[in-house]
């Protein structure tokens, strides 16, 4: 069935049938729209979004580059995205790169022959450049989330601050050996939540020790197998920090392993409070990112933007030190460990 036969059945011309369903405002009398919706429900008519929008020079639909579709940090996100793209007519294609240039690459090209009206990047770690380059060529409107060198509004939290108050807060504890466990260091926000970590123990007087560092990937597997060798290691730190939830459960699972307990001997504290992060015992201290109010603020850039409204060229989010039961105390010099609730952490 095409619009033909719908203003066949309908009565009328073909623009009126056009009218009524592109909603123009064009005036119709509430009659003449009422059969030309009858005639669409009796032939199960279905219009061509994309002739349509390239007759409108708009699909109502926006692309969502993410890199990793496995990080419970990514889902969130996402919603955001969609709720608010969902509450405006819009629909969203969603694109996981697997943190591979080329599929990043592949997904703008896709995006773009699919006339979408913008495009949301999140998560770092690949060079932007030919995408940018690209998206500059064609008229399509672009956000990022998080930190990159792309000309473009961009949706982003303090990753250094987050990171000196979670390293601050364990130094508040009493520690002063206190790992980092970090994502890709080729990542933007890997670099400034690294760089957090070691401000904090500047100002607190405590000597960089780069043994203490170990790079991970943001799987747990990476988290368990670095601090093992840290727990393992001749400099056995008394807390750990890990760049993402992810790889501080794999810590504390690999402390598990080792016989330690969590807080008792070795503390640890996560970035992200992924929604495991409450559930797992004991409870993760962790940095909770506002993932769906990040996603929400990157889709209503680009409806701005697509209306031509002036956009921040940065728009910041809190994220905030959820202290729960993971992180506590050192351990005493004689390595005892001061116990939570009872006569020895009186002492």
């Amino acid at each position: 069935m095409n619009i033909r036969d719908v203003a066949q059945r309908a009565g009328v011309s073909i623009s009126t049938v056009s009218r009524v369903l592109n909603d123009t405002g064009y005036p119709v009398k509430p009659e003449t729209r009422q059969r030309v919706l009858e005639a669409v429900e009796e032939l199960g008519f279905r219009p061509n979004d994309l002739a349509r929008g390239l007759h409108l020079k708009r699909t109502r639909t926006v692309g969502l580059v993410i890199p990793d579709i496995t990080n419970p940090y990514y889902p969130e996100l996402a919603l955001g995205v969609e709720a608010t793209a969902s509450g405006e007519g819009y629909s969203v294609i969603f694109c996981n790169t697997n943190r591979r240039a080329e599929k990043l690459e592949h997904y703008v090209d896709v995006l773009l022959q699919k006339r979408a009206d913008g495009i949301i990047i999140a998560g770092g770690g690949t060079d932007f450049s030919p995408v940018s380059q690209v998206l500059s060529d064609f008229d399509i409107e672009a956000a990022v989330i998080g930190r990159h060198n792309l000309p473009f509004p961009s949706v982003q939290i303090d990753n250094v601050g987050a990171a000196y108050e979670a390293t601050s807060h364990l130094v508040e504890l009493g520690h002063e050996r206190i790992a980092f466990i970090s994502g890709p260091l080729s990542l933007t926000s890997v670099q400034d939540r690294l760089n957090g970590y070691r401000e904090a123990l500047r100002r607190r007087g405590i000597e960089r020790d780069d043994r203490l560092v170990r790079e991970g990937d943001f799987q747990p597997e990476s988290g368990y197998s670095a601090a093992r060798s840290l727990l393992q290691g001749s400099v056995r730190p008394t807390a750990i920090f890990a760049a993402n939830d992810r790889m501080a459960i794999g810590a504390m699972a690999a402390a598990f392993d080792l016989g330690m307990e969590v807080p008792e001997e070795v503390s640890i504290v996560g970035f992200d409070d992924i929604t495991m992060a409450s559930y797992v015992r004991p409870a993760l201290t962790t940095v909770s990112l506002p993932g769906y109010e990040m996603g929400a603020s990157a889709m209503r850039l680009i409806l701005k933007l697509i209306s031509g409204k002036e956009c921040p060229r940065v728009t910041w989010l809190p994220a905030e030190l959820v202290v729960r039961d993971s992180s506590g105390p050192p351990p005493r010099s004689d390595g005892s460990p001061i116990r939570k609730g009872g006569v020895e952490d009186k002492i």
